[in-house]
């Protein structure tokens, strides 16, 4: 007996907004922008990049990662690392590689959170991070 496919939703987009500050810090404070995972299950993520409004007046480089905390993602490049400065105004630069077979994806544990931060002065920088994620919670053995 087949069994008939019901469609679900199991994908969407998520983004947050990065404002650049002066001092660069490696705890909550010196995070530039967040998001928690809005799912209720943990999520895949499948692509990832920044869209540039106003590109930095520091030298720094913006990357986004994962952690149960904040400050945990300090520093942590799972899902972006570029130059915020060398980004020209109205630019959307990718954030991670996809596509090749050896390629894994980046998963955000439920309660996670995904942090930007800057390796240095980022002051003037107004960007937005988005996400693209697939849902994990219907994959079962």
């Amino acid at each position: 007996m087949s069994s008939q496919l019901v469609p679900t939703h199991e994908y969407g987009w998520l983004s947050f907004p990065v404002t650049g500050q002066v001092a660069h810090t490696v705890d909550a404070a010196g995070c530039i922008g967040y998001i928690k995972n809005p799912e209720e299950c943990p999520i895949i993520v499948t692509q990832c990049f920044s869209y540039c409004l106003v590109k930095s007046a520091g030298a720094c480089n913006l990357t986004v990662g994962v952690a149960t905390t904040v400050a945990g993602a300090h520093d942590a490049t799972e899902l972006f690392a570029a130059a915020a400065q060398g980004a020209a105004q109205g630019t959307a630069v990718v954030g991670h590689d996809v596509g090749d077979i050896a390629d894994t994806l980046p998963v955000v544990a439920e309660g996670s959170y995904i942090c930007a931060f800057a390796s240095g002065d980022s002051s003037g920088l107004s960007a937005r991070v988005y996400i693209h994620y697939v849902r994990a919670d219907h994959y079962t053995a």
